[in-house]
């Protein structure tokens, strides 16, 4: 499942997504339009859930969506944005 990581909240803004660790004085800009909403990291969803919803709503392939979704989480994953759930 999809989650963020303790203190760490999320918002939509025009051109994507941020994440943000008040306590750690930490940012992550995610550039993903329309693709991704605050409510996709809830701990409801899984990797193949938001491929198959943002291929769904966007006509593009699932494998793509879903290897950009892997490198996005690596990423996060790594800045200390969401926990490793994603695996």
């Amino acid at each position: 499942m999809v989650c963020l990581a303790e203190n760490v909240q999320v918002r939509k803004e025009s051109w994507g997504l941020l994440f943000y660790s008040q306590p750690r004085h930490k940012v992550c800009f995610v550039r993903s339009g329309n693709w991704l909403e605050p409510g996709h990291f809830n701990g409801d969803w899984s990797l193949d859930g938001l491929a198959a919803d943002i291929a769904g709503r966007t006509g593009k392939s699932a494998p793509a969506v879903e290897a950009s979704l892997r490198r996005l989480a690596g990423h996060l994953l790594r800045k200390r944005m969401v926990i490793d759930e994603l695996r």
